[in-house]
């Protein structure tokens, strides 16, 4: 992203959030104009329709008291109105005008009652209501219509008379506050939105920008919030996720070099072995023989590395199943280790076994005796110049504990966590003698998916213990296994003292 596209982007955010401020501003100011204009008048005369019923219930509820003139002219004087009672040939029996001479009802406009006394008097409902003009005034007015007794016996009719002219004035009072209001809020809105826009912006942008050199390769890059929470939270993510992706690139590179430098030298000898078969050894049978033994081996090594790369692919990404099965670790591990004799004859190495029990584990036992075979492989390699690899099984009421120990130069701390870490070597303290360089890799691989607990302890100077535990319990009564559960327990710490057995004692001594 270019500098100009970036600014705008940030522009892009800012003025997002100010503009939805304003949105929000006008809404509210439309729905005021809305009920406070608009729809004003009809409120008004609902509401002084309602009044009027109002009014008429209480005369007629009033009508029987003996001061019902005092109480009739109460009501007319509290409410603005003129009330006009007649009965049924239309003669005046009480008559209340607080209109000031506005009022249809007396004065030369007073004729039109038989008008409405007529429709009255037909009327299904007995009410009327009309809006009608006072021309004398020319404002509106609002003519309500009672007829009182029954349709069959009319004893008389209630007229109630009230001015709408009010609505106008209030309605031009609101118009202009309203106006003023409406412009102080925009202003107010307008300020306040450009600031909270920018406050909300500042962390994204700063973040934006600190992306920019993650996505340039700069993996040290800190990202930076403020703010409010949800800025701080995605900063925090973000710098974790920098550190993680840092560390996968260190990997990459690491995985790279080293499988560069295991796949070159295998190959560079089959091509030597090749070309020293075409040239010098290919009439002669013993020596074509032993060249071409030579490149089956090397193909072989090629063969195992890439077959240590796809098992590690395949677990990591959960795309193996796992075969659950019970079977005697005990007799696995003796089975696993009578592979080493020929090792032990041929390089004087020493695999020192204490059993426990026979008993019967339950997991995938291809897999564990890969795990077993690659943790004995290791101490192999990194064993000490004794040449002697220690190998215990400690039963348990749940789970059985294999550790395999070395005498080697042992791990640092700081290297403890990273040991299991794919392609990874201690280089100055290997000695080439088995293995591809993922055995560890695979260990944690298999024990993960297997949700096996497994680790290591190590000191400097006094070699290191692999260990893994594995389960009694057959699996119907355990939580389901091989669905990639990459749960399982990982313990690294500096060695203890571990009491030896009987057969360590012997071989001390």
């Amino acid at each position: 992203m270019k500098r100009s596209e970036q600014k705008y982007a940030a522009r892009g955010l800012r003025y997002t959030i100010w503009m939805a401020f304003m949105i929000f501003l006008t809404i509210i100011l439309l729905l005021l104009w809305l009920f406070q204009v608009v729809l004003m008048p009809v409120y008004y005369q609902n509401m002084k329709t309602r009044d009027i019923l109002s009014v008429a219930l209480s005369i007629a509820k009033e009508a029987s008291s003996d001061d019902f003139g005092t109480k009739l002219k109460n009501l007319a004087y509290e409410n603005s109105m003129c009330i006009k009672i007649v009965d049924k040939y239309g003669r005046e029996l009480y008559s209340v005008d607080m209109m000031g001479g506005n009022c249809l009802l007396h004065g030369r406009n007073s004729d039109m009652i038989y008008q409405y006394m007529s429709e009255l008097t037909t009327d299904d409902d007995g009410t009327i209501y009309y809006n009608v003009r006072n021309e004398l005034y020319n404002n509106e007015t609002l003519l309500f219509g009672l007829r009182l007794g029954s349709a069959d016996d009319i004893s008389g009719f209630l007229f109630i008379n009230t001015s709408l002219e009010p609505l106008k004035s209030t309605v031009n009072i609101i118009n202009e506050q309203l106006f003023f209001i409406s412009i102080i809020l925009i202003l107010i809105s307008a300020i306040i939105s450009f600031f909270v826009a920018r406050v909300i912006s500042r962390p994204i942008v700063k973040i934006t920008k600190s992306a920019k050199k993650l996505g340039e390769g700069d993996y040290d890059v800190k990202f930076e919030g403020g703010g409010y929470i949800e800025a701080d939270t995605l900063a925090d993510t973000l710098n974790y996720a920098s550190e993680e992706i840092s560390k996968v690139d260190n990997l990459r590179r690491d995985l790279i070099a080293n499988i560069s430098h295991d796949l070159r030298t295998p190959l560079t000898i089959v091509k030597s072995y090749a070309e020293m078969i075409r040239d010098l050894s290919g009439d002669n049978p013993q020596k074509r023989e032993q060249h071409i033994g030579v490149i089956i081996a090397e193909t072989d090594r090629l063969a195992a590395l890439v077959n240590d790369i796809l098992d590690v692919s395949r677990m990591e990404s959960g795309n193996q199943e796992l075969n659950i099965a019970g079977f005697d670790i005990r007799e696995k591990l003796y089975s696993v280790l009578e592979r080493y004799k020929i090792l032990s004859e041929q390089q004087g190495y020493k695999f020192i076994f204490t059993p426990d029990e026979g008993c019967t584990v339950y997991a995938d036992v291809i897999k564990i005796e890969q795990v077993i075979y690659n943790l004995i492989n290791n101490a192999v390699n990194y064993t000490g110049e004794d040449k002697t690899i220690y190998i215990t099984q400690i039963n348990k009421d749940k789970y059985v504990r294999i550790e395999i120990r070395d005498t080697g130069d042992g791990i640092s701390e700081e290297l403890l966590p990273v040991i299991f870490d794919r392609y990874y070597r201690a280089e100055k303290h290997k000695r080439e003698v088995v293995g591809t360089g993922l055995g560890l890799s695979i260990v944690k691989a298999i024990l993960k998916y297997h949700n096996f607990p497994f680790g290591v302890q190590s000191k400097v100077g006094a070699g290191s213990t692999f260990w893994f535990e594995i389960s009694r319990i057959p699996p119907q009564d355990t939580q389901p296994q091989g669905k990639g559960d990459l749960g399982a327990k990982i313990s690294t710490s500096p060695a203890k003292e571990l009491p030896l057995s009987e057969e360590r004692e012997n071989e001390k001594k």
